[in-house]
């Protein structure tokens, strides 16, 4: 099984964690045409979470978010079909944008296809955006008043944590986010994606 989910407050909530919103009822998930999850938020900035589970093969999911030595790219594949900030094409310029940080490249349609550099090069650049002390031992996410760190699946195995930075910012309208993950054995799982909807903000009176 894998979760992919956009976590739209900076602290790690996943649903409601303070007191003032107790009563909110968390809203009914959103589907588009194809089954795809919708997650609509009026900032390109949120928390892009994945977690998994051993699949098929019962492997355990790998944790490298570095190339491997075997088809330079990491365990975890993920792209979006809009690109991200400027969408450079330099891999993993993760700084600040006084120090040339850039954006990650569209992939679009979605393809995991091997033996195309930009899909490799698009791969590596988002992996490079997740927190690597991030894991199931230590996730990123609450998921109640507790503030207890919590995967949201009990039974994940790994999870993946992307604090959206502002290089890297989602544009405005949909973006399809695809995810795949590569157990420890080499083997690649399903694909999971979500849309995230980024509406212009409603100004203030």
């Amino acid at each position: 099984m894998l979760t992919l989910a956009v976590v739209t407050s900076f602290d790690g909530c996943v649903f409601c964690c303070e007191q003032s919103c107790a009563r909110t009822p968390t809203p009914t998930p959103a589907f588009d045409g194809l089954g795809r999850r919708i997650f609509t938020t009026a900032s390109g900035q949120f928390v892009l979470v994945v977690e998994g589970v051993a699949g098929a093969s019962a492997r355990a999911p790998g944790t490298s978010l570095q190339p491997s030595s075997s088809d330079n790219r990491p365990d975890l594949w993920i792209e979006s079909t809009r690109p991200l900030g400027n969408g450079s094409t330099q891999v993993c310029d993760t700084g600040p944008p006084s120090a040339g940080g850039g954006g990650v490249p569209a992939v679009s349609p979605p393809s995991f296809s091997s033996g195309i550099q930009s899909v490799t090069d698009a791969l590596n650049d988002f992996a490079c955006r997740f927190d690597p002390s991030v894991g199931a031992a230590a996730p990123c996410t609450v998921l109640d008043s507790t503030r207890e760190p919590r995967l949201i699946n009990s039974s994940a195995s790994v999870q993946f944590c992307d604090f959206v930075a502002t290089t890297a910012t989602f544009p405005l309208g949909d973006s399809v986010v695809s995810v795949a993950l590569r157990d420890v054995a080499g083997n690649i799982g399903p694909t999971a994606q979500v849309v995230v909807h980024v509406v212009t903000p409603t100004p203030k009176p």
